[in-house]
């Protein structure tokens, strides 16, 4: 387990892990093949791969490292995908009609483990759109913004197995299961916006260009900045290199009730939201 970092005031303990999706149809998306280099069911696995590997980076995690940029460390980590979502889908008939949600946690000391859960399939068109425009047909998410400030660590800004800070912003705007389509957005004592509980957000404002995100370490390279406090989540650098997005970074105060917003992750792709609380 991990020692605290200057960035963690307290003696948190912690592994690091992404969460993605494994699906057949992903064989089938150009956009995937492009990402992972050859077909694979296995949701942006190469930038899961990069992310941890970033945070095992920022933690000194040394042996962690190691094992992430060994030249068979995607090969490693699709072997633990391919032996969890083996054991969700023993018994299922279909294994083309079902979807998995996989989530890969690796230690301080190296060791990677891969944990499964049978979900419903997702289409591509929300894992791969080639649109931001929110369509009539999608019924949005309801989407609040915390009640209180959550302060920026290196626990917001990389994904950790100590998530106290995304558990207490949910309970505090009632959102009591992740099988709720609702999302709690965390922002930081200065205003500025960070992510959602579960998922990276996206913003329309003309005057800066269209969709816009927040601010996170992976977009400063010069390794001085740390961003407004979040993560830096696979589909949104994916969306980020597509040109869909921008980075933009925007105070709570400009968020309005009622504005239709994007969420994303890497299990369930694009997920439409509406603002309906602030």
């Amino acid at each position: 387990m991990a020692s605290p970092t200057p960035e963690t005031s307290t003696a948190v303990e912690f592994d690091l892990f992404s969460s993605l999706q494994y699906s057949p149809t992903l064989k089938s998306s150009p956009e995937n093949t492009a990402i992972c280099g050859k077909p694979c069911p296995y949701y942006m696995l190469d930038y899961h791969r990069d992310r941890v590997l970033q945070a095992a980076h920022n933690f000194g995690w040394q042996e962690a490292v190691t094992v992430l940029e060994a030249s068979n460390s995607l090969d490693l980590i699709q072997e633990k995908c391919f032996d969890a979502v083996d054991g969700v889908l023993g018994t299922v008939e279909d294994r083309d009609a079902v979807a998995v949600r996989l989530r890969i946690v690796i230690s301080p000391s190296g060791a990677l483990t891969a944990e499964a859960n049978l979900i419903s399939q997702v289409p591509l068109t929300s894992l791969f759109p080639t649109s931001l425009t929110p369509p009539e047909s999608l019924t949005p998410w309801s989407v609040y913004l915390d009640t209180i400030p959550t302060p920026p660590t290196d626990l917001t800004r990389y994904k950790t197995t100590s998530r106290t800070h995304y558990n207490d912003s949910r309970v505090r705007t009632s959102i009591n299961s992740f099988f709720e389509t609702k999302e709690v957005i965390l922002w930081n004592p200065e205003g500025w916006v960070m992510e959602g509980s579960i998922t990276n957000v996206y913003f329309y404002r003309e005057e800066k260009g269209g969709w816009i995100t927040p601010s996170t370490p992976m977009d400063d390279f010069t390794g001085q900045g740390k961003g407004k406090g979040g993560t830096a989540g696979t589909v949104r650098r994916w969306l980020i290199e597509k040109g869909m997005v921008r980075v933009g970074d925007l105070k709570k105060s400009e968020v309005r009730v009622g504005e239709v917003v994007w969420l994303s992750n890497g299990v369930k792709g694009l997920v439409l939201g509406k603002i309906v609380s602030v």
